[in-house]
């Protein structure tokens, strides 16, 4: 099944990226930063398969030479929190050979971004071992350039008019305006646009291409999907995972996995139990009888035992079978699904009892996904705080401002888990001990409520087995595919009274057969 990971992110200075490392980690080539006069290259990036720049008509062609060109990105963005480029990550079909994959993340970069004026920077990777992850990289610029290849600015002022068209001041003194952007490619309407643009065309190169598999870039909810999303494990946990090295999200991930896949199992039993229980009243109506006058499970047994011997007395069924038989008339008189009506509320029933659980696991998969990135940036703000400690325990202006350039990484990742932390626990103080107990108290809870489901999906197997009996015994009660003639309903009728009688007798022989044992049983315990 093809993947609809499609991520998007603004490479931003404030976050002390740039364009240029940026562009070298995707492309795997040894570029300059004339900005911090270092040299990126990044030597252990291994399975690039194909790296192009794409060019808009009013681009100078000088910038196909990718240091030409995010050095010139950088150059012309002077703010500290200026946006450098778009960056998208894009799974590629697995389905499709190298050469088409390429092709389309061609045409989808066109289309979608180099003819709107933007300047494409791809990669394609196709990481150890080969086809296991292809995925696209793209760079995208993001400030225009005009007809002569000049970057333009990326927004104007527009003051705000009153209603005689004069410019209006604000509370203190200054004229009000607004941002007007250039261009419309920062409308966050692009986002989805692009991603069903990204869809059609994956899909018409996987019809082309003669496969029957389909991509959805909706997520499970927008697409009414009853399923709960997987955890994104990232490089590292990946890396982990396929040498064998087994990780909590690993292990939650396999657990989702397990209770999607016993609920897909369990609902798809229900509908098709229910569309054969219609598919019998249906049946028992064209013979003008009542489905709660059908006792199923006195009919099996007495079909079932008349079917086990041939006429001179020999077993026709395994002993595998009778003890299969005898499980599945035991779980009926259990559960008390003695007759139609009584499958049709059993059937109900279960599929009422299972909403609750998914339910919690969908909650409890939640609360654990916010748990694990908590605890990851704990321990990356726990790693860093020397350096954050240091950097405000110097108060000479001019040496905390170098201290500030030269840790500049870790101080931003310091920041980044510190404000992830403080929005996610607003009221309370972090406790990793905590969170990790928390953590994996709920994963067994998640253990426990999968396994409670399990019961539910045994028991649908159970009613497919009774299903299977009354279609093998009961022909009678399994409707015909066409109108029934007066012959053809009559010959039913006669049979399932037939029936009908015979299981009585068979029930009522059995119940006297009861009574006797347990008066004989009654008469010893007095005789003690």
């Amino acid at each position: 099944m093809p993947c609809p990971h499609y991520k998007i992110k603004i490479s931003k200075r404030s976050k002390g990226q740039s364009a240029v490392a940026q562009a070298a980690y995707q492309s795997g080539e040894r570029l300059f930063d004339e900005r911090s006069n270092r040299t990126k290259y990044y030597s252990d990036k291994r399975g690039i398969i194909y790296t192009e720049i794409m060019l808009p008509v009013n681009a100078p062609p000088e910038y196909a030479d990718r240091n030409t060109l995010w050095n010139a990105v950088e150059a012309v963005e002077n703010n500290w929190n200026s946006q450098l480029a778009r960056r998208f990550v894009i799974a590629l079909p697995k389905e499709l050979p190298m050469e088409q994959r390429v092709e389309l993340i061609r045409e989808h970069c066109y289309e979608q971004f180099v003819s709107k004026g933007m300047i494409a920077d791809i990669a394609v990777h196709d990481p150890d071992p080969p086809n296991h992850n292809p995925h696209a990289h793209v760079m995208l610029t993001i400030r225009p350039m005009d007809e002569h290849g000049r970057w333009m600015e990326k927004a104007h002022r527009e003051y705000v008019l009153d209603e005689n068209g004069e410019r209006i001041r604000d509370a203190k003194g200054k004229w009000k305006f607004r941002k007007v952007p250039t261009v419309d490619w920062n409308e966050h309407s692009n986002c989805e646009k692009w991603r069903h643009a990204w869809e059609e065309m994956q899909n018409s190169y996987l019809e082309a291409a003669g496969r029957s598999e389909r991509v959805n870039m909706k997520s499970y909810a927008r697409q009414g999907i009853d399923r709960i999303p997987t955890i994104h494990m990232g490089p590292a946990v990946t890396a982990m995972e396929r040498r064998g090295i087994m990780t909590n999200i690993g292990n939650l991930n396999r657990d989702i996995k397990a209770a999607n896949k016993l609920m897909d199992v369990l609902k798809r039993t229900i509908v098709r139990l229910i569309g054969w229980l219609e598919e019998i009243r249906r049946a028992i109506a064209e013979i003008e009888m009542q489905p709660k006058e059908v006792p199923l499970v006195d009919l099996l047994i007495q079909s079932f035992e008349e079917s086990i011997t041939d006429r001179r007395g020999r077993m026709l069924v395994t002993q595998s079978e009778a003890d299969n038989f005898a499980a599945v008339t035991k779980y009926m008189r259990e559960r008390d699904v003695l007759t139609v009506e009584d499958l049709d509320t059993r059937l109900t029933e279960l599929r009422t009892e299972a909403l609750p659980i998914r339910d919690q696991i969908k909650h409890l998969s939640s609360r654990i996904r916010t748990i694990e990135k908590l605890i990851a940036h704990g321990d990356r703000r726990a790693s860093l705080d020397a350096v954050h400690s240091e950097y405000l325990n110097i108060h000479w202006k001019g040496k905390k401002e170098k201290f500030a350039r030269e840790h500049k990484d870790e101080l931003e990742a310091w920041k980044q888990s510190d404000r992830y932390i403080r929005k996610n626990l607003p009221d309370q103080k972090y406790n990793g001990e905590a969170l990790r107990a928390e953590l994996s108290s709920l994963t067994a809870e998640l253990d426990s409520l999968t396994g409670k489901i399990r019961p539910h999906q045994e028991e649908a197997e159970m009613l497919k087995e009774m299903r299977s009996y009354v279609e093998k015994l009961l022909p009678e009660l399994v409707p015909d595919g066409e109108a029934l003639t007066p012959e053809r309903r009559q010959e039913k009728i006669e049979a399932v009274q037939e029936r009908l009688a015979k299981a009585k007798a068979e029930a009522e022989k059995r119940a006297a057969e009861y009574e006797k044992i347990r008066q004989t049983a009654d008469r010893n315990d007095r005789g003690r």
